[in-house]
């Protein structure tokens, strides 16, 4: 009874890490990817208010659209950081500054696909599975890229927050965790391997016809999961202080980059980060350049910009990309708010984005703020499918060649925005 309790233990403990699938056969010859790169998936949950993050201080209308939750031009109090002499940024989001001037950081505006339905259910989605209309039994899109290309490490790709998100289910393997403290396998007495022979059992037993063949896919993946977990203890064992005299703030943002970035300088082979940061639904009292909003997006890049500064030296091997449900009206509601919208904006910092400094800021074909412009007399045009950033960061970051199989039904076109 002992041994079996000292097994359900340590199953659990390794339950916790992800709900594991074993690797599929593609049929055709994977590329490796690319040595050393890494890719952090920054998903804003709620659909981000892009208009008020990267703002078209330079297009007339949008002030008026917003006359209350509008951010001012450059130079007044409490007004837009300016980019380029049309965009600017969010006053919250000044910390971004220096990165946007020295080439680190690019933005994109207008970015979104023809058939967003304005749900935050099937946009999340749409956006996960880089599939349009039915993604009932899609796997993600960063799931697909796993799936179609081989690995430098045992542990490719880690959700950091708890669970496991749409975008990275499916048949490759991926771990989700709350923090890295957390991976340590419990201390439990009696023989270890004898407990972890117990695991590989367990990992075998699956009922079936093709019995055997099973049994060989998922003792692989029990043996990529204890190693992954024993790369992941050590980890924990490892007490992680940020380089380059980086101070990441003591809130839920700030420690998930904080956590991002120990993984990245243990160089254990991880290729994905995947993060999630809610609470952008907003639909009422918004603010504009203070307020919920501001508060938001303020711990959002300060944690971007401390990570930046941690990692210096090593940004040209990560990229951070930031995803949301789709943009929002571009009138204010009549709450002080914005309703779910369109287009929206992406940020991409480092990796195959950085460029040189003075270089173009902001991507994209801007479609304008009159009412005449307006998609559907409301909203934001899109001029830039989404899926041809995800192809960018894939094929030209993590040198994953078969974009087409990461984004089926999709004719991928490069954006620029990586050169």
């Amino acid at each position: 009874m002992k041994t079996r309790r000292q097994f359900l233990k340590s199953a659990a403990s390794l339950a916790a890490l992800s709900p594991f699938a074993p690797m599929a056969s593609l049929g055709a010859e994977q590329a490796t990817v690319k040595k050393g790169k890494t890719l952090v998936v920054v998903f804003l949950r709620g659909g981000i208010d892009g208009l008020n993050f990267i703002v078209p201080h330079g297009d007339k209308d949008y002030y008026k659209h917003r006359e209350r939750i509008a951010i001012a031009r450059p130079g007044g109090a409490k007004g837009a950081v300016d980019l380029d002499g049309f965009f600017g940024l969010h006053p919250a989001a000044d910390s971004l500054k220096p990165l946007f001037d020295s080439g680190t950081c690019r933005g994109l505006q207008a970015v979104g696909y023809a058939e967003n339905s304005r749900s935050h259910f099937e946009e999340q989605d749409t956006w996960e599975t880089g599939v349009m209309g039915d993604t009932v039994s899609a796997d993600g899109w960063l799931n697909r890229h796993l799936n179609s290309s081989k690995g430098r490490g045992t542990i490719r790709a880690v959700s950091i927050g708890g669970n496991l998100p749409r975008i990275l289910r499916g048949k490759a393997a991926a771990y989700s965790i709350r923090s890295v403290g957390d991976l340590a396998m419990p201390k439990l007495g009696g023989d270890q391997e004898l407990i972890q022979a117990a695991l590989r059992d367990a990992y075998c037993q699956t009922p079936g016809s093709n019995q055997e063949e099973a049994r060989e896919l998922m003792s692989k993946t029990a043996a990529a999961t204890l190693e992954g977990a024993k790369q992941l203890e050590a980890v924990a064992k490892t007490k992680y202080e940020p380089k380059n005299g980086a101070k990441y703030a003591e809130n839920g943002i700030g420690n998930t980059f904080k956590e991002a970035a120990r993984l990245i300088r243990a160089d254990i082979g991880t290729e994905v980060i995947e993060i999630d940061y809610g609470g952008w639904d907003t639909h009422n009292n918004q603010g504009g350049a203070d307020g919920g909003y501001a508060n938001r997006l303020r711990d959002l890049t300060k944690a971007m910009a401390a990570f930046a500064k941690d990692l210096d030296g090593k940004m040209e091997d990560v990229m951070v990309l930031t995803l949301s449900d789709f943009g929002r009206t571009v009138r204010e509601n009549g709450t002080s708010g914005t309703d779910h919208g369109w287009a929206n904006c992406m940020v991409a910092m480092g990796g195959a984005a950085i460029g040189k400094s003075g270089s173009k800021p902001i991507h994209g074909e801007w479609p304008g703020l009159a009412p005449e412009q307006l998609y559907q007399n409301r909203d934001l045009k899109h001029t830039t499918d989404f899926r041809n950033v995800i192809g960018d960061a894939v094929s030209r970051h993590l040198g994953n060649p078969s974009v087409g199989l990461v984004l089926p039904n999709h004719q991928y076109q490069s954006t620029g925005l990586m050169g």
